[in-house]
């Protein structure tokens, strides 16, 4: 999961370490979350939220899933797939930006469901855990 921890405990002048006794972690746990490969419960997430004073989704964010799935697609590809699922062109190709919440909250289910089989993809693939 991608993140800001570095970000924000670098601008409030803590090391790895002293954040790591914050939120009671070790440092090792500090460096993957700030590489990207450690995902937090939500016990550290909030405490990190706490202490950088900061929302959730302004410390962790998600990689728009779109972008994956559209993202090699040609412009001949894009004008077919608009046409199956009904959706302009320019709009399919603003959902690259969209995580997977995002797409959530904008569309509704039988669209997605539209988009995901003229992808050549099952619906709960565009929202895997």
């Amino acid at each position: 999961m991608k993140s800001k921890v570095k970000d924000f405990r670098e601008k409030l002048g803590l090391t790895q370490q002293q954040l790591a006794e914050k939120i009671g972690v070790s440092r090792q746990t500090i460096y993957y979350l700030e590489k990207g490969d450690y995902n937090p419960s939500l016990t550290i997430s909030f405490k990190l939220s706490e202490i950088f004073n900061k929302q959730l989704d302004m410390i962790f964010y998600q990689e728009p899933i779109m972008k994956d799935l559209l993202g090699n697609k040609t412009l001949d590809e894009l004008e077919s797939i608009s046409e199956t699922i009904g959706m302009k062109k320019i709009k399919l190709i603003e959902l690259k930006n969209l995580n997977e919440s995002q797409l959530a909250l904008n569309y509704k289910k039988n669209e997605i469901e539209k988009l995901s089989h003229a992808l050549g993809y099952k619906f709960e693939d565009l929202f895997e855990e």
